[in-house]
């Protein structure tokens, strides 16, 4: 049973995304969102703290985690557009940026290892929680979209780093600290 539990977390979170666009197009109240995001960042962060523990960490299962990643923020984008289309709008350039540099990374992973990219850095980790934060900064309380061009800074920087790693490595890199310790680690 234990050896399902990371599996299963990150299936939630897949089910998630599409929860709370039907909870947008159904007219919920705005703090709804908080509990599902927050679910949403636990299951992502335990999903690999218990895979590791129960030794069922693959990389196959951090490809599902990386590609539920996308869908599921994916959705919550649709969600934000549904609710908020003005702040969308007004960030259009910022969430342009944000788009393209995930595409990017998931361009050159293809390009060069015919795989998805699952680095999970420490900075890719940070950038889950400034996801969380602006999320549920836009989504609950109605931030403006300074929030979303912060984001975009901290998303930029990160996949910039992820880009490079994958640059420097010659196997697809999967669970990498950081571009410091791959860099230490070939000198």
């Amino acid at each position: 049973m234990k050896k399902h539990l990371p599996f299963a977390l990150t299936t939630l979170r897949l089910a998630l995304g599409p929860a709370a666009l039907l909870c947008s197009i159904g007219g919920v109240l705005r703090l709804v969102y908080l509990p599902i995001l927050v679910a949403g960042t636990l299951s992502d962060i335990f999903d690999g703290i218990l895979a590791r523990r129960f030794g069922v960490a693959t990389a196959g299962l951090r490809r599902y985690d990386s590609i539920t990643d996308a869908v599921y923020y994916l959705f919550i984008l649709a969600t934000i557009w549904k609710l908020r289309q003005a702040t969308i709008a007004a960030s259009w350039l910022a969430i342009s940026l944000m788009l393209f540099s995930e595409a990017a990374v998931i361009a050159v992973s293809y390009i060069r290892f015919r795989k998805y990219p699952a680095t999970h850095s420490y900075l890719a980790k940070f950038y889950g929680l400034c996801l969380l934060a602006a999320l549920i900064a836009v989504l609950s309380f109605d931030a403006s979209g300074w929030t979303i061009a912060a984001l975009a800074a901290v998303a930029l920087l990160t996949n910039a780093e992820i880009l490079a790693i994958h640059f420097l490595v010659d196997a697809p890199p999967v669970d990498v600290r950081s571009i410091f310790t791959l860099l230490a680690q070939r000198s």
